[in-house]
């Protein structure tokens, strides 16, 4: 499927597009067919409480699935031309979910910087999909959003009110819209099998379920390939991959079934990397991880979370923010890298155990053996690769930054 050129303006305009009738009626049965299996069988959030529980909200993340149910419309065409056509080139999925809420639910929470109690835009630097700088939301309705079931509400044009803005050369921070920015909300009118495309910085707001039906659809979130989360990505099972077509798989890119064993940083300064002794040798600093679930929620913020409190014990310094660079299967788990430029002079760290090296250096020190493949892998990719970065955060840094502001 390809959009018109009406289509891609009505989207920069809006901030969003909808494709009426966009699935055909067995195509929804069998969507509908994925999500219930997945609730009812509780594999999902909230499946400790048995459906129907009232005035329950289920959450079923693709990650933990393998239901080609459910997969399958992860690489539909009809979703998939008009994503990589809106960002701009190759795509990625950063999140796959389902929510069904059964009668009574409430609807969406608000604003995390106190704006709104009810609408938002999903861009966080502590969300694992939303902290990318070139995504958006594809959103296929399985009932009908009407008045009783809970409309979705959307402001036209708010995602105009948040900027991009250059931090340094390397890395870009959003000032973020407010709610008092932006225009009112109006009903999207979704119906069973329609699409929506909504664009990462759009704001909205899903109504409760006052029905006397479930409200379920998906809310799938994609991303530009070049354009990777400041927080990192929500790493999928390699079963949820195996359930794609071969030509599928391409998006996703970050798998593993192993645990999270460690978080390391690339720290520059002046042009120079930031290396710890290491047993002999030299390593990016870092410190092994307390999680062991790769694909859990809010994961990646929770490692941002842990390695800056270890960092500040080690280097007697705060990292403000950490952009994501990689991640690294070893025999114990992955290794995931972060890089922070640190252009203020933040970290002093001297003495025996650190020195501060050249790019050539670095280099050597890999031919010597003394300085893992992996860290100078992901320093290569902080330093050479042409990649739209945003800052990544704790969820409880940006909440208690945006407490101040």
């Amino acid at each position: 499927m390809q959009l018109t050129a009406d289509q891609r303006q009505s989207y920069a305009d809006q901030g969003f597009l909808v494709i009426r009738e966009a699935f055909a009626p067995n195509e929804c049965a069998r969507l509908e067919r994925g999500v219930r299996r997945a609730v009812e069988s509780g594999n999902c959030l909230n499946g400790d409480k048995p459906y129907p529980t009232p005035a329950t909200q289920y959450t079923v993340e693709g990650q933990y699935q393998d239901d080609p149910d459910l997969l399958f419309i992860a690489e539909h065409p009809t979703v998939l031309g008009p994503v990589e056509q809106l960002l701009g080139g190759p795509a990625c999925l950063s999140a796959f979910v389902s929510y069904l809420k059964t009668p009574g639910a409430r609807g969406t929470s608000g604003d995390y910087q106190g704006s709104s109690p009810s609408g938002h835009c999903d861009y966080k630097t502590y969300q694992q999909a939303g902290s990318s700088l070139n995504w958006l939301f594809a959103i296929i309705p399985l009932t009908d959003l009407d008045a009783e079931t809970g409309p979705l509400l959307l402001s036209p044009g708010s995602h105009r009110a948040s900027r991009i803005v250059a931090l340094n050369d390397r890395v870009s921070r959003v000032e973020r819209a407010r709610a008092d920015d932006i225009a009112p909300m109006v009903d999207a009118g979704l119906c069973r099998g329609d699409l929506l495309f909504m664009d990462m910085f759009t704001w909205h707001e899903g109504k409760a379920n006052g029905s006397d039906h479930d409200r379920f659809g998906i809310y799938n979130k994609y991303r530009a390939l070049d354009a990777p989360p400041g927080c990192g990505p929500q790493l999928f099972r390699n079963a949820s991959r195996a359930a794609l077509s071969q030509a599928g798989r391409r998006l996703l890119p970050h798998c593993s079934d192993l645990p999270f064993a460690e978080a390391r940083l690339v720290i520059e300064r002046e042009g120079k990397i930031l290396l710890a002794a290491d047993a002999g040798g030299w390593r990016l600093p870092g410190a092994p991880t307390t999680i062991d679930d790769p694909g859990a929620q809010s994961v990646t913020a929770r490692l941002i979370s842990q390695l800056a409190a270890a960092l500040e014990d080690e280097l007697g310094c705060e990292i403000p923010w950490m952009v994501y660079i990689g991640d690294y299967e070893r025999q114990n788990g992955v290794q995931r890298v972060f890089a922070h430029l640190d252009d203020a002079g933040r970290c002093a760290a001297d003495g025996p155990g650190f020195r501060w090296s050249s790019n050539g250096e670095i280099s050597k020190l890999v031919r010597d053996g003394v300085l893992a493949g992996e860290d100078a892998d992901a320093i290569r990719a902080w330093l050479h690769q042409p990649y739209l970065r945003g800052v990544g955060e704790s969820a409880e840094r940006a909440k208690r930054v945006a407490a101040k502001s």
